[in-house]
């Protein structure tokens, strides 16, 4: 019985955590998350598979240090990829994060902005505590979407900080 009253004890706390971190990144990321955000709401199938093809090429990198770290013996293969999984781990919060916003925007369209991450963080944080079709199924698809949308906004960002330089082709156009 001690296990069962951990477990729910355990479960309150992460959840609420997770609240707390999606409605705290929106506040201190919000270009960012508009960004990922528009991917994930726009793009969602490109996202989805841009998260699995890098989820997929991560895998293969971290796989492949670890092959050579045992067969070398070289210890700083576990620096480098710790620090790709911390980058891996990073991207998807963001677009976690995104997606929070997105079902947040849709569940409450007239309310605030952190009415709406909060109640999208919780609808998320429930949804995926579903046995079996959240944990194997829902969970990862937003994780890889979240991903995917990631790396899109990061690239658009990028795209339209280019785009606004002097001499640029945007520029030239006009």
């Amino acid at each position: 019985m001690d296990q069962g009253i951990g477990m729910l004890v355990l479960l309150i706390v992460v959840g609420t955590s997770l609240v707390a971190l999606f409605a705290v990144m929106g506040v201190l990321f919000p270009r960012t998350l508009e960004r990922t955000r528009a991917a994930v709401e726009e793009l969602p199938a490109r996202s989805f598979l841009i998260g699995l093809v890098n989820v997929l090429f991560v895998s293969a990198i971290v796989f492949g240090l670890g092959a050579l770290r045992a067969s070398l013996g070289l210890e700083f293969l576990d620096l480098i990829t710790l620090l790709l999984l911390i980058l891996t781990v990073g991207a998807i919060t963001f677009g976690l994060a995104a997606v929070v916003q997105a079902v947040g925007g849709r569940l409450l369209p007239g309310r605030s902005e952190l009415a709406q991450r909060i109640w999208g963080a919780v609808a998320l944080v429930l949804a995926c505590l579903t046995p079996y079709v959240g944990w194997f199924g829902l969970l990862p698809y937003l994780a890889l979407t979240g991903l995917g949308a990631c790396i899109l906004g990061w690239l658009g960002g990028r795209a339209s900080k280019v785009e606004g330089l002097p001499g640029s082709t945007a520029e030239e156009a006009t």
